[in-house]
């Protein structure tokens, strides 16, 4: 007879479990392909200028990001969707969507983040994205262990928040269909049915090879009062806007070892390989082959680490 903890709300304290003898001695539960998170950072953000100048600082957008809302609703743009987080709900951004923070509620707030590399489990964390969830009471419990132990000057005791976090993204994963909030069905309301057109606009003109003023144009106004707007609402000028969705478009684009980098380039945005090369230089501080070197790297590797 084993003693164990029951966490049913009809069930409290310690009660008695009896384990049956299994089927098998040499097969039991396995997931090879499990969620296995390393290099793993914890921080929050307390106003909306931390909020948006960091998150635009932070170009190189190669890890996992997790948010949580304590304080102050808004909505998080990702790769031109725009999601609504209210308090208490969380997302989960992969490496190389581009995302940014918008119609906060308040200057001042309490965001959560928990940022990671996945050593192995992307499969299993793919249905996660775009996904504004809940976190259930056990959930929010591993949140907890995982800030306690970050918090800890014991850096010994401090790696046993990862397999709590493994264990937690995938509770998410498991759950996510019972705790849909929203999925990815666009938002309502005045303020981002505006910003959703105009990043369409800014987007589509990536691919055109508009300049602002069309896009202006094509939004129906002046290319004056749209850089206003925009900056306004958003955090950041239209400029700024599409020179990182350009960036985050490139570093996904080198992933796939069969695009050249004239390829990259062209769709990026840019049909000129020099004035490519002096935009990546400007954003990562290196050239594109080296960029591009690094990121193939980095994917063969991870890769390599999925199949073992």
């Amino acid at each position: 007879m084993i003693w164990d903890m029951v966490d049913s709300p009809e069930i409290q304290g310690v009660v008695p479990v009896h384990i049956k003898d299994p089927e098998s001695y040499y097969k039991g539960v396995d997931s090879p392909s499990r969620v296995f998170c390393r290099n793993v950072i914890l921080y929050e953000r307390l106003s909306r200028k931390a909020l948006q100048q960091q998150n635009l600082a932070n170009r190189m957008h190669h890890r996992y990001v997790l948010i949580r809302v304590l304080e102050t609703s808004g909505v998080v743009s990702v790769d031109g969707q725009s999601l609504q987080l209210n308090e208490g709900d969380v997302l989960l951004v992969t490496p190389y969507q581009f995302h940014h923070f918008i119609d906060l509620e308040s200057d001042e707030l309490r965001w959560l983040f928990i940022t990671f590399e996945l050593e192995q489990g992307e499969s299993i964390l793919s249905g996660l994205s775009y996904r504004c969830l809940q976190l259930d009471q056990v959930a929010r419990d591993l949140w907890s262990e995982i800030t306690t132990l970050w918090e800890c000057e014991n850096s010994a005791q401090q790696v046993e928040l990862m397999p709590i976090l493994d264990r937690m993204l995938t509770r998410l994963q498991f759950q996510m269909d019972a705790q849909l909030i929203g999925a990815s069905a666009p938002l309502t309301g005045s303020g981002n049915e505006w910003v959703a057109k105009i990043e369409a606009l800014i987007i589509r003109s990536v691919r055109e090879g508009w300049t602002f003023e069309e896009v202006a144009k094509r939004a129906g106004f002046s290319a004056r009062h749209l850089r206003n707007r925009f900056e306004q609402q958003m955090g950041l000028s239209l400029r700024e806007y599409r020179s990182n969705y350009q960036f985050h478009t490139a570093l996904s684009l080198m992933i796939d070892t069969n695009r050249s980098l004239s390829d990259v380039a062209e769709l990026s945005g840019f049909h000129s390989q020099s004035v490519f090369t002096r935009f990546i230089r400007r954003m990562a501080n290196r050239s594109p082959r080296e960029l591009c070197r690094q990121i193939r790297a980095d994917r063969k590797l991870k890769d390599k680490s999925d199949v073992h």
